[in-house]
């Protein structure tokens, strides 16, 4: 307990300016897989957040001697368990840890927290939200107060790469939940993709499948075609990654359909045929902790194995 104390003291310098710092030289230490943490357990109703398994970057050889607990604004440990020793998959240089028992922990008070990884000792990982009060349950008919998450869902984005035709395309993954809804309580909405460079609008996505839900926030994957009339989806052009990797300066931009309402505002650059890469996503960034592990889980694979993701900040 009193090692893990010190762990949260490290955790929580600078706790409102988190991923302000340059990048450094160091070795490659563990660190969770950002897009894990994101697709983690969060009610947005009772305010609660259940710790189940995470992938680890550079994960330790031997047992996975690890925690993982939840930090007040004032540093004070909420709630901290273990991993199991064992880790349930290796690949390469990643690995997948279990949470010891059926850890979790309902949240009341409204304020900003951390969720902080630690291993062999050492802080790795550090995932900073809000819990906010959504109804301060006064309804007689409903006396229940409620909560919603908010966090690091609305800043990110990551595009990877399939194949159309031969093709390469670029494939979008978006976090979108309850807080994104224009009603309370709403189960589905539908939101528009579109990419814009100079203003112009190069992509966008297709009307009748980019929907989501609400409550939690979600992972929402989609890919954008050539411009086109609703009229002509079903035959619609895929946007390709040779098309995205022209020179210039893009905004992705997801506006809800239901009111034109800004959902989120992404920058994407383009130099030289590259991607400018997110400085947080560089291998020895600094502090490590809050290092983006440029790789996310390949989707759809009986396997366990990673492809490369190119992050992407909200404005």
């Amino acid at each position: 307990m009193l090692l893990f104390s010190r762990l949260i003291v490290a955790a929580c310098v600078a706790f409102g300016a988190l991923g302000l710092a340059n990048p450094g030289h160091a070795q490659n230490p563990p660190a969770v897989v950002f897009e894990s943490m994101l697709d983690s357990y969060f009610d947005n109703t009772s305010g609660y957040v259940s710790f189940v398994n995470y992938d680890i970057a550079f994960a330790p050889k031997g047992p996975a001697k690890g925690q993982v607990g939840i930090v007040d604004s004032k540093g004070k440990i909420l709630a901290q368990h273990k991993f199991s020793e064992r880790y349930k998959f290796r690949e390469g240089v990643f690995g997948r840890v279990l949470v010891t028992g059926t850890p979790g922990i309902k949240l009341t008070e409204p304020g900003r927290y951390l969720m902080v990884f630690a291993m062999n000792g050492k802080l790795i990982s550090r995932f900073p939200f809000t819990l906010k009060q959504t109804s301060a349950g006064t309804d007689p008919f409903n006396p229940k107060k409620t909560y919603a998450f908010d966090g690091p869902w609305r800043k990110v984005a990551h595009i990877t790469q399939d194949t159309y035709k031969g093709q390469p395309i670029p494939v979008f993954t978006v976090w979108l939940g309850g807080l994104d809804m224009a009603k309370p309580n709403t189960h589905q909405a539908y939101f528009q993709a579109r990419l814009l460079r100079g203003g112009k609008v190069v992509a966008h996505s297709k009307s009748q499948t980019s929907f989501y839900s609400g409550g939690q926030f979600k992972r929402r994957k989609f890919l954008l075609f050539q411009p086109h009339d609703v009229k002509k989806a079903p035959n619609a052009i895929p946007f390709t990654m040779k098309d995205l990797l022209k020179d210039g300066s893009y905004e992705l931009s997801l506006t809800r359909r239901s009111d034109g309402a800004k959902l989120r505002s992404f920058n994407i650059t383009v130099d030289k045929g590259k991607f400018r890469i997110l400085k947080r996503t560089t291998l020895g960034y600094k502090p490590a902790h809050d290092f983006i592990v440029p790789r996310v889980t390949k989707k759809g694979s009986t396997a366990y194995e990673f492809e490369k993701a190119i992050w992407i900040a909200g404005k």
